[in-house]
């Protein structure tokens, strides 16, 4: 797997490399959790945070992710007969939506828009990345590890986990991350977590969106975001994009 902008110099490549670093080694110490405040079976006292750190055999996993507030029923609309016809036909380019590119893996179960003209980057750790070649901050990555987990709800509550990876995982240790909100959606059968954060560095703010899910044995994480100068330009067409990921 790939995702940290890896190629490319400068603040946002670095943050990236980081951030999806600490994904890989500290939040795939989660994956086991069934035992602590992520999972919520047993031990329950125990802190989210120890058990991530402690845990060594499962392997969750998260990039750094992009915002989302509402979406307009037209491209609501848009964007599930996009996915639909797309699923149904293998033709992926079928019904997407003006300004979008479509990526779709039915052996490994995915498919999500990402905008038109973003390129494909090789990162470590990342299922697929696309990033914007002049805007080192816009990309989305997804990245998949195993769990014993049938569902991302064992984890615990989205308001509660998002807390621990914003602080633990997704944003790097010399960035300041703070969670704006959470939300939950099912689609299918299938619950998604999504969180909305910023991470502040010492040059930049990146303002960004992770969505999780699990089915058949895999977490998946994707993420988005943009840098916060240009949050506004780009709020609604990232909310799509994290909104059209879709598990099949």
């Amino acid at each position: 797997m790939n995702v940290s902008i890896a190629r490319s110099s400068g603040p946002g490549a670095l943050r990236e490399k980081e951030r999806f670093a600490k994904s890989r080694n500290t939040f795939a110490k989660g994956r086991s959790c069934r035992t602590g405040a992520l999972g919520g079976d047993r031990k329950e006292g125990l802190d989210a945070a120890a058990v991530i750190r402690t845990s060594k055999k499962e392997s969750l996993r998260v990039n750094d992710g992009n915002e989302g507030s509402g979406l307009r029923r037209r491209d609501a609309g848009a964007l599930s007969l996009a996915l639909a016809l797309s699923t149904a036909s293998g033709s992926a380019n079928a019904a997407v939506p003006k300004g979008y590119s479509p990526v779709k893996n039915t052996q490994k179960g995915y498919a999500f828009l990402y905008p038109f003209g973003w390129q494909e980057v090789s990162v470590d750790g990342a299922e697929v990345t696309y990033k914007d070649i002049i805007e080192p901050l816009e990309s989305i990555s997804l990245e998949i590890l195993p769990t014993n987990k049938t569902t991302i709800e064992e984890f615990g509550p989205v308001d509660k986990l998002s807390q621990t990876l914003v602080k633990q995982v997704l944003v790097p240790p010399n960035q300041e991350g703070e969670v704006l909100q959470t939300s939950m959606r099912e689609n299918e059968g299938i619950t998604y977590y999504t969180i909305e954060y910023t991470a502040k560095a010492r040059t930049f703010v990146r303002h960004s969106l992770t969505a999780l899910a699990v089915q058949r044995g895999r977490l998946y994480t994707i993420t988005t975001g943009a840098n916060e100068r240009r949050w506004p330009i780009m709020k609604d067409k990232l909310l799509f994009v994290a909104k059209s990921f879709t598990l099949l």
